[in-house]
């Protein structure tokens, strides 16, 4: 196929009327304008221009040609549009993957609004405590709580802020006995969050203090999500450590209880984890920032983070 350019400059060249008119109009010489039609038609071997030092008149099949051209030119910026309205508004499909109970009391409100703000973004929404790989699970951003440091630097992985947990039990479980040390926790049952490992344990931390304890434990439920873990807290099953942020109303309404109110039983980042930024969408670059703001905001007004 010959050079789309010579397309684009025949085009030019007809519709202003002229070679110099071209040149003046889109910064290209007169010269390269007159070698590449000439090229043009010496490689079909037609006449699209009849041209003198005083004539210019483009022939039946110039015209024609013109009008082919003039079609594909007009596709070419409505592609061309299509990517300066991606630069300028976000839009299209992002695929999500969040913690239910993180999704409720922390992220809800957020994407909603971006949402709300971003009528041209769609969101595919796969909730799940499950640690998900991106690259193999066809996933644009994780949103998820980390307990340990980062080890794979093959993904963008954006720590935007700490959360404290608490150890909470209902009061049917505790019977109005109030636990005042960490040693007596085991004289209860307890609920952790994950079914595949071999040994659980809380660490507990002092607020007032950098003295740490850690509480082995023979767990009787484990779930792979953390609403099994706060469903089976609120139904007076066991002990067990969520994040203040889900169980503050509970606390304050009295259907938990926060034991151990001096110690935080955990703190975890929330991290936003994606791909790469290399050639990232306007919509996740939009989506990201975003959050990142809106995390850190809530962060300065309530409870629960640890600034």
């Amino acid at each position: 196929m010959h050079s789309f350019d010579d397309y684009y400059y025949f085009y030019l060249v007809v519709k202003h009327g002229g070679f110099s008119a071209a040149s003046e109009a889109s910064n290209i010489t007169k010269s390269k304008l007159s070698r590449r039609i000439l090229d043009l038609e010496a490689n079909f071997n037609v006449n699209l221009i009849q041209r003198s030092t005083r004539h210019f008149k483009v022939t039946p099949l110039g015209q024609e040609f013109f009008a082919e051209c003039e079609k594909v030119i007009q596709q070419v910026d409505c592609a061309h549009n299509v990517l300066m309205k991606q630069k300028s508004e976000p839009r299209g499909l992002v695929k999500l993957s969040c913690p239910s109970v993180m999704m409720r009391y922390q992220i809800r409100t957020l994407l909603n609004q971006f949402l709300k703000e971003h009528p041209q973004v769609q969101i595919e929404m796969e909730l799940t405590s499950r640690r998900v790989d991106i690259l193999h699970d066809d996933i644009d951003l994780a949103i998820r709580t980390n307990f340990q440091a980062n080890e794979d630097s093959s993904i963008v992985v954006r720590d935007v802020i700490k959360t404290t947990h608490c150890l909470v039990a209902s009061p049917e479980l505790l019977d109005g006995h109030a636990i005042q040390y960490p040693t007596e926790i085991n004289n209860y049952p307890t609920i952790v969050l994950g079914t595949q490992k071999q040994h659980y344990h809380w660490r507990l931390h002092r607020l007032e203090s950098q003295e740490q304890i850690d509480i082995p434990l023979e767990p009787r439920i484990k779930s792979n999500d953390l609403a099994g873990v706060y469903y089976s807290a609120m139904d007076g099953l066991g002990i067990a450590d969520l994040p203040y942020l889900t169980v503050e109303q509970d606390l304050a309404e009295g259907r938990l209880v926060h034991i151990l109110p001096e110690w935080c039983s955990n703190i975890g980042t929330v991290q936003l984890v994606y791909a790469s930024r290399k050639g990232q969408r306007l919509v996740m670059e939009k989506l990201v920032e975003h959050l990142v703001e809106g995390l850190r905001a809530n962060a300065e007004e309530h409870n629960g983070y640890a600034i």
